[in-house]
C-alpha cells in the first residue's frame, strides 16, 4: 500500500530538508499520480541526497527488513544538505538496503520539484 508522509523539516540529525522557509510536510498519496512509466529513470546512488545518508543512526529494523527493493523510491531535482542533484523523497529504508547489497544505482520516479512545493502542506 502506498501511503506515508516526507518532512521537509531541519533537524539536529538529518540537516535542512526544508522546501521552504518554514517545516512542512508532504502527504505522498498526493503525488502518486506522478508516478508514472515516463518519470522512471535509472539514477546513480551517488547523485543522491537522502535523509540519513553516511549519518551513524539507526534505521528502523522492521521496516528496513520489510521493504520491497522493487518498488522505485521517489526522487526529485532540488535542495538537500548534500548538494546532491537528486533529493529522495521516498526510499531511504530502500536505498539503504540498496547501498548494502552493493549496488550502484537503480531505477527512481523523478519527479518535478515545483509539484513538490505545491502540494506540501
Amino acid at each position: 500500500m502506498f501511503q506515508g508522509t516526507h518532512r521537509c523539516w531541519k533537524t539536529s540529525i538529518y540537516g535542512d530538508w526544508r522546501i521552504s522557509d518554514h517545516d512542512t510536510e508532504l502527504d505522498l498519496l498526493d503525488i502518486k499520480h506522478l508516478l508514472t512509466e515516463d518519470t522512471l529513470q535509472k539514477v546513480h546512488f551517488d547523485d543522491i541526497g537522502w535523509k540519513g545518508k553516511g549519518v551513524d543512526y539507526p534505521l528502523d529494523e522492521r521496516r528496513y527488513n520489510q521493504c520491497n527493493i522493487n518498488y522505485p523510491c521517489i526522487l526529485t531535482i532540488g535542495k538537500n544538505p548534500y548538494n546532491s542533484k537528486y533529493r529522495m523523497i521516498d526510499g531511504r529504508h530502500r536505498i539503504t538496503k540498496m547501498v548494502n547489497m552493493g549496488l550502484k544505482e537503480a531505477d527512481f520516479y523523478v519527479i518535478d520539484y515545483k509539484a513538490v512545493v505545491n502540494v506540501a502542506t
